[in-house]
């Protein structure tokens, strides 16, 4: 096997597992649009990680770290409704992104990569990032698994027990800008939302307990990536959109044979 191929795998395993537990949560807790407007930020982190030098990663964390931040601190507030704060940031974190991208980037700025993935091109440093994100994203879903479940599935009674809402928050979104920072290759910027979303969403049709469907999620993901970058390899188009085709294809094959008892 090839190295980049080895490399391209690897990636898609890691990511598989980052995207396909956190995005459950991403379902449970109807933040589809809010995932939506960090991956939109994205396009701001890489474009001051290049500006700035300290590289794209980290220029996708701290900037969805702040935008997250943000948006949290707003929605406590209740000035205006989540959907209208999610709409606005997105949209100013994409125009800023794009400007910003456009003043610095050079003309080997591969900007197609960025908007739709390049999985081909990971090496071995983005691979050490994407384990190292993993191991984080595993620790901090092992030791806060009851009580993000709780505040996801029943947030009254967490708030009753005392648990701190704004905490977890908080800690769910510099999760979530993890996910992101370590995907915009594998997907890019437009399409990671769609890596958190779907394979949760047709683990569901089939899942009985939570565990149960963040391990369904995670299989499901990696099937669709690794049948995605065959297809891109094969057919020579972009990556992106091969895993998302991918997804979609899962997805409507799950409703199909969904139980008839679903509810």
């Amino acid at each position: 096997m090839e190295d980049f191929i080895l490399r391209a795998v690897l990636a898609a395993v890691g990511i598989s597992i980052i995207a396909g537990s956190l995005g459950c949560f991403v379902i449970w807790k109807r933040m589809s649009y809010f995932s939506e407007s960090i991956s939109h930020s994205a396009l701001l982190g890489v474009s001051l990680g290049l500006a700035s030098g300290l590289g794209i990663h980290f220029g996708l964390i701290i900037t969805g770290a702040i935008f997250a931040f943000l948006i949290v601190t707003l929605q406590e507030r209740q000035f205006l409704s989540n959907d209208a704060i999610l709409g606005i940031f997105s949209h100013i974190a994409l125009s800023l992104g794009i400007v910003v991208l456009a003043l610095v980037g050079g003309a080997n700025t591969d900007y197609f990569s960025l908007l739709f993935g390049d999985i081909l091109s990971i090496t071995r440093d983005d691979i050490i990032w994407v384990y190292a994100v993993l191991i984080v994203i595993v620790v901090l879903m092992s030791v806060f698994w009851q009580r993000l479940l709780l505040l996801t599935l029943n947030e009254e009674l967490a708030r009753a027990e005392g648990l701190n809402h704004l905490f977890y928050q908080l800690l769910f979104m510099l999760m979530i800008a993890l996910a992101v920072s370590v995907s915009v290759q594998i997907v890019g910027v437009l399409l990671i939302t769609s890596l958190l979303i779907i394979p949760p969403a047709i683990a569901r049709v089939f899942a009985h307990t939570p565990s149960q469907m963040v391990f369904q999620s995670i299989f499901i993901s990696m099937v669709a990536v690794i049948i995605g970058l065959s297809g891109s390899m094969y057919y020579d188009v972009a990556t992106g959109p091969a895993i998302v085709i991918s997804l979609g294809v899962l997805f409507v094959f799950s409703q199909l044979v969904a139980p008839k008892n679903l509810s």
